[in-house]
């Protein structure tokens, strides 16, 4: 790019900078608008056409660099910076008239560049906003995968709890086990149970209290199934008295659910001698309907 001085004469090659792909439009239109002043620069014993960048940099008092990168439009000089030149330029051509620029031109220019946006800057804000997505994609995976974590923590901790309730069970079943040996090897002959014997019944209320507060708490704790289970594994154990009071403690902790059940199975799977004497039990304790569900139970 070539300019021409007021004389005719070319400008010297440091004002007519070329711009690289990088500058903007507004930066490369404020840095024209400085070339244009600087053609005005007249130091003392030179003419215009022989000044050196260096020699001009130094009547403007500012850096050779800093000159040179406002009139290629690599940085954007501060106003007070252009204002300078401006004022220099004008008072080494003599007037304001003579260059070809006002100052009000050169503020609005230099507001124009400071307010657009380098290609670089906008390439850097578009590649800013891709790494932000990605890295929202990547919080969010992590999210996904601690809710997963604790997710199998949870079910970690259930597994354990239905271990302990099945070792339990286990305990349970093989106490009412060896409770059912020792009767069927020690007692032969069925023997009525003497009705002052207190401590026989306070036995049978103690064990059938426990299992029906144990197959309770595993219905609210682990659902209708395990409590049932235990509940089929001591039927066969437990005496006709005890199966009556387990009915009426379940009743009592409102388990009615896991009653019907224990009637039902304990009517259709126990001899009608049992039937008859839990059922007889029941109406001892006032539980009349259940005994009769269970009468109907080991009928039908």
């Amino acid at each position: 790019m070539t300019m021409t001085l007021t004389d005719g004469s070319a400008a010297p090659g440091w004002i007519a900078k070329a711009f690289r792909s990088s500058v903007p439009p507004g930066r490369q239109a404020l840095a024209k608008a400085l070339q244009e002043v600087c053609c005005y620069l007249t130091p003392a014993k030179s003419t215009r056409n022989r000044i050196t960048q260096a020699k001009a940099a130094e009547h403007l008092r500012c850096s050779e660099s800093a000159l040179s990168r406002a009139l290629s439009g690599q940085s954007l000089p501060g106003f007070d910076l252009v204002e300078s030149f401006y004022k220099q330029a004008c008072a080494d051509a003599g007037s304001e008239d003579v260059v070809g620029v006002s100052l009000e031109e050169l503020r609005t220019l230099h507001s124009e560049a400071r307010a657009e946006k380098c290609y670089d800057c906008v390439a850097l804000e578009a590649e800013v906003d891709d790494l932000t997505r990605q890295l929202q994609k990547r919080e969010s995976e992590c999210a996904a995968l601690k809710q997963s974590v604790a997710e199998l923590e949870t079910i970690r901790r259930e597994m354990a709890g239905q271990k302990a309730a099945i070792a339990k069970l286990k305990a349970i079943r093989a106490g009412l086990q060896a409770r059912l040996a020792t009767r069927s090897s020690s007692a032969q002959l069925p023997v009525p149970r003497r009705k002052g014997d207190r401590q026989l019944i306070r036995n049978d209320m103690a064990s059938a209290r426990l299992i029906a507060h144990q197959a309770g708490e595993l219905e609210r704790e682990r659902g209708p199934e395990t409590a049932l289970t235990l509940l089929r594994q001591t039927t066969e154990a437990l005496s006709p008295p005890e199966m009556a009071t387990l009915l009426v403690v379940l009743r009592q902790q409102q388990d009615d659910r896991l009653a019907d059940n224990v009637i039902h199975i304990y009517g259709r799977d126990q001899s009608y001698q049992d039937v008859l004497h839990a059922t007889l039990a029941l109406h001892e304790h006032g539980a009349t309907e259940d005994a009769g569900a269970m009468l109907r139970a080991a009928l039908f």
